[in-house]
């Protein structure tokens, strides 16, 4: 699913482009070669892959962008590196997790038990290229991405900046969502305090696409919907959290 010049949706459980637990998987078109941001659940990467051959004439070059260590971004990631014969970039701190196979340390174990993920997920492990730095830009693909560590939804979360078609891209992944929505969730790791402190971050960066894991995403005024986050933090309220009410993912 084409949203721009150089952006795709190639999996996502509430598009029905693949699995019902697969996360918005976004895949760029970069100037040497695609750019996929997280891998999904793996139930049906089957379904990602046949998008990506639908979308790019060439998959020769590629690679595979983690954004934290959370089932639905990151179960598929040894499926997908072994389809498309491309590397895979982590943080230090999903690294471990990702080759390891770890799934007591990404939450499946604990989300399964709750009935939250079906009994057949599981995550095999995969081996990491390299680890992506805070804060500095990176070249992947010959796409020039900048990294950006925003605690509060794990404390692995990065979200990646960008630009792309002309417009200063921000990938939030489950950090912040449309309509200043955050994703503070009731599992271990998810805390305010890092948002208190790491939210901010987000600030005055002209933001016009703003391209969430889930929910909506828009390709202008992208910032605004930032800006409402951090808005209520610095007035001492608590923003509004995913899961609540009309905000169920």
């Amino acid at each position: 699913m084409r949203i721009s010049d150089s952006i795709y949706v190639v999996g996502s459980g509430q598009f029905g482009l693949s699995s019902r637990y697969d996360c918005h998987l976004y895949a760029l078109r970069a100037p040497h070669g695609i750019v996929l941001f997280d891998a999904g659940s793996g139930l049906k990467h089957d379904r990602v892959l046949a998008h990506l051959h639908a979308e790019f004439d060439d998959l020769s070059r590629g690679a595979i962008i983690i954004t934290h260590a959370h089932p639905d971004h990151i179960c598929g990631t040894a499926a997908l590196a072994a389809a498309l014969h491309w590397p895979v970039y982590t943080s230090a701190q999903a690294r471990a997790i990702i080759e390891t196979g770890d799934e007591d340390a990404c939450g499946l174990t604990a989300t399964r038990a709750m009935g939250g993920y079906p009994a057949d997920l599981r995550l095999p492990p995969c081996p990491v290229a390299a680890t992506y730095p805070s804060d500095e830009p990176i070249d992947i693909c010959g796409l020039s991405v900048t990294p950006i560590p925003v605690r509060g939804h794990s404390p692995d979360s990065y979200v990646f900046l960008c630009n792309l078609d002309g417009l200063r891209t921000l990938f939030s992944a489950d950090v912040v969502f449309y309509g200043g929505v955050l994703g503070l969730i009731n599992v271990d790791g998810s805390d305010l305090a890092g948002y208190r402190a790491d939210l901010p971050k987000l600030a005055d960066l002209g933001v016009e696409a703003l391209l969430p894991a889930h929910g909506m995403f828009t390709l202008r005024f992208g910032q605004r919907h930032i800006d409402t986050a951090i808005a209520q933090l610095k007035k001492g309220f608590v923003p509004r959290m995913v899961g609540q009410g009309d905000l169920i993912l």
